[in-house]
Parts: C-alpha cells; sequence; structure tokens
C-alpha cells in the first residue's frame, strides 16, 4: 500500500464499497473510459498545480520530477482510456468524464482547505506555498493507494489487459518523499496530518457518494 501502516488513515469509504463500484465501472466499456478519462484530467490538474504554486529560485529536483511524472500519468491514463475505447474523445469535455465535476472540485477544494488551514502561520510566503503543496500530494496520494490498488487488483481479475502498477509504485514513492519533507519541515507534522485526513475524508465521501450516483443512474438507463 501507499500508505505507512503506522500512519494509515482510517477511511469512512470502505474498502468493499470502491471494489464494489470500481467493479460496476469496468464491467462497462463506457463507464471504465469515463473513469480513466477523468483519472487522466486529475492527473493532469495535479501537475499543473505543482507548475503554478512551486516556482522561483528554490524550486528543487523532487519538485521538477513530481510535475512531470503527473503530466505523464495524465497521458498514460489517456492512452489507457483509448485503448479501453478506441473511438473514445481525444478531450475532456464534460460527457467524457465521470463525475467531473465532482471529481474536480474534491481536487480544489482538499487544496483550498490544506491552504486556508496555513494562513494565520508566521511563515514565508514559500514556506506556506511548499508546505501545503507536500500535504495536498500526501492526501492525494494516501487516496490513491485506497482505490489505484482496488483497481489495479480488479483489472487483474477481469483480464481486462491494462495495468496501473507503474503508477502505482511512483505514487509510492512521491508519498515517502512528502512524508520525509513534512517529518523535517513541520513540527507539528502528525496533529496535522490527522486534521487534514479528516477533511480529505469528507470531501471523498461527497464525491463517491456522486459517483455512485450517476454509475447507479448509467445503469438504470441502460
Amino acid at each position: 500500500m501507499i500508505q505507512n501502516t503506522d500512519t494509515k488513515p482510517n477511511p469512512n469509504v470502505s474498502s468493499e464499497e470502491i471494489d464494489s463500484l470500481l467493479t460496476e465501472i469496468v464491467s462497462s466499456n463506457e463507464l471504465h473510459f469515463k473513469w480513466l478519462n477523468t483519472l487522466s484530467l486529475l492527473e493532469h490538474i495535479g501537475s499543473r498545480k505543482i507548475h503554478t504554486s512551486q516556482t522561483g529560485a528554490l524550486l528543487s529536483e523532487m519538485v521538477l520530477r513530481h510535475a512531470s511524472e503527473e503530466a505523464r500519468h495524465a497521458a498514460y491514463f489517456k492512452k489507457l482510456a483509448l485503448k479501453v475505447k478506441p473511438e473514445g474523445t481525444q478531450t475532456f469535455e464534460k460527457d467524457s468524464l465521470l463525475c467531473g465535476f465532482s471529481a474536480v472540485s474534491y481536487f480544489q477544494k482538499l487544496d483550498f482547505s490544506v491552504e486556508r488551514s496555513f494562513g494565520g502561520e508566521n511563515l514565508p510566503k514559500h514556506t506556506k506555498s511548499f508546505l501545503c503543496y507536500l500535504y495536498v500530494t500526501k492526501l492525494i496520494e494516501e487516496r490513491a493507494g485506497l482505490v489505484y490498488e482496488t483497481y489495479d487488483q480488479i483489472l487483474d481479475q477481469k483480464n481486462i489487459g491494462i495495468s496501473v502498477k507503474g503508477i502505482i509504485k511512483e505514487e509510492e514513492s512521491h508519498l515517502s518523499e512528502m512524508d520525509s519533507q513534512l517529518s523535517k519541515m513541520d513540527p507539528k507534522f502528525e496533529s496535522r496530518t490527522l486534521e487534514f485526513r479528516e477533511k480529505e475524508q469528507k470531501l471523498f465521501q461527497k464525491y463517491f457518494q456522486n459517483l455512485r450516483k450517476e454509475v447507479f443512474q448509467y445503469s438504470l438507463s441502460k
């Protein structure tokens, strides 16, 4: 798993619920295409956020590498989407996404929530920005650990012919780097992590409920 066992969050959406919904998504080429296209969009947004928030003379190799890997993940998920549905769109139009607005909202609100929590901290602007980047990345990678691994297991079980094992391995590396940096930089690392996880869990639960509703509505229409 991407999480360290001693810091693993207690998700309010169970692994069984995630497994059940992803199994239903994978069973439909249309839903599966939209799911992969949405993951591609989220990875692209992640890369763009890194480039936007982390600039200037203090930019490190780690940040540049992370941004490039997120962009590569976005391209890879798009490639997988088109493998599932070769006639699918090359774009991120609304109808090509699975609960796209809610997925993006989850990411944006998490980013804003973490950024706002540092508003009253007496820290240099660059430090605040870097800490926000580290924490948001950590939270996203922890969630990816729960979702991507379940998803990859389903791909194997169903013999779909695609895999996200390479992405999981790189996300594990990202999380390890975030934890290492945060433990050195933030004396409040443990308490702040618990606080931010609670916020992430609430946001993800809302997104998951919307995702489940959209998949259910799609199933009813068939």
